[in-house]
C-alpha cells in the first residue's frame, strides 16, 4: 500500500486519498481535512505558501 503524503500546505499528516486516475497507477488525488487543500500526486509542489495553525483558524470560522 502506498504511503499517503503529508499536506504540502500545512504539514498535516492526516491527509486523505480521494481519487485514483482512470489508468491504474498514473496519479492520485489527496485532500487535507485540516486546511482543505487538494492536490494531485503528479503536481510540482515547490513554492506553495505554507499555512500556520493561526492562519487556518482565522480563515475557517467555527460553527456554534
Amino acid at each position: 500500500m502506498a504511503t499517503i503524503p503529508t499536506c504540502p500546505r500545512c504539514d498535516a499528516d492526516q491527509t486523505l486519498k480521494v481519487a485514483d486516475s482512470p489508468v491504474k497507477g498514473k496519479w492520485e488525488v489527496y485532500r487535507c481535512p485540516k486546511c482543505n487543500y487538494v492536490w494531485r500526486s503528479t503536481e510540482k509542489l515547490e513554492g506553495i505558501t505554507k499555512l500556520e495553525r493561526r492562519m487556518i483558524d482565522e480563515a475557517i470560522p467555527t460553527v456554534p
